[in-house]
């Protein structure tokens, strides 16, 4: 079983990308939605989280873990995998291929403040971004945008306009999605971007990323089956929202943690 887990309904994002790639692999989705967004939260909340969720699903038998948050891969990647036995894969902002790619030396970085603030994003500007200029801005408001599925209204066009038309007044010509909840809203940033700008979101690299670790493992001999899971008191929204983002309808789960 294939395990992954965000604050909230991002996540799924990648989720979509790891089940196309790996049918046959059964998936337990964790959505932390009590203390959704992990944005919003110090550092050593998000690591306290992420560790009581990491090693419940290392004990319900996971072969590997996804943090499929941007936020929590910043805070507590390296406290997963120095706490757990199995392999443990996190989802980084873009910043290397959209600087190697951009011709204007100028890329767009949107996230939630607590990545924007990381240690982890400064070490990717350092590594990988040396060349170009950095435009960042958080998303206001995205992650509960995506988090109710409206994802079409006046007021998401609104939200994404907020942030995307000062990054594209700069000149950028790559806008980079540093948070798994924002591809769900590309359609707007692209259509707000314009033809010349180009997007980058990290989900098909975070697949072939867990494909490539479980490469000579074996799944379950049992029928595939997709979980999903929700720290929240209230099951309800999290059905609705996997209605809206993924197509489909799914039985959620009430997880205490």
């Amino acid at each position: 079983m294939i395990a992954m887990f965000d604050s909230g309904l991002g996540g799924l994002s990648v989720w979509r990308e790891v089940v196309n790639r790996l049918p046959q692999w059964s998936v337990t989705y964790v959505a932390d939605q009590a203390y959704c967004p992990y944005g919003s939260r110090t550092e050593e909340e998000i690591i306290a989280r992420s560790l009581r969720i990491g090693r419940h699903l290392e004990a319900e038998g996971a072969r590997i873990l996804v943090v499929a948050c941007n936020t929590a891969t910043s805070a507590a990647a390296g406290a997963l995998r120095a706490a757990l036995k199995i392999p443990v894969v996190g989802v980084e902002p873009a910043i290397k291929p959209a600087a190697a790619a951009s011709r204007r030396g100028r890329i767009g970085v949107l996230a939630t403040p607590a990545t924007l603030a990381s240690d982890r994003f400064q070490s990717l500007l350092s590594r990988f971004a040396q060349d170009v200029e950095v435009v960042a801005r958080p998303g206001e408001g995205w992650v509960e945008q995506v988090e109710s599925g409206d994802l079409c209204s006046t007021e998401a066009h609104a939200r994404v306009q907020a942030a995307v038309r000062p990054i594209v007044e700069q000149g950028v010509d790559h806008i980079v999605l540093g948070c798994t909840h924002y591809p769900f809203l590309a359609p707007l940033v692209a259509a707000t971007a314009g033809p010349n700008v180009s997007l980058h979101d990290p989900a098909a690299a975070v697949a072939r990323q867990v494909a490539h670790l479980l490469e000579q493992a074996q799944p379950s001999l049992c029928p595939v089956r997709y979980r999903f899971l929700t720290t929240a008191e209230d099951t309800a929204p999290m059905a609705r929202g996997l209605a809206a983002l993924v197509g489909e309808r799914y039985a959620v789960e009430r997880l205490l943690l």
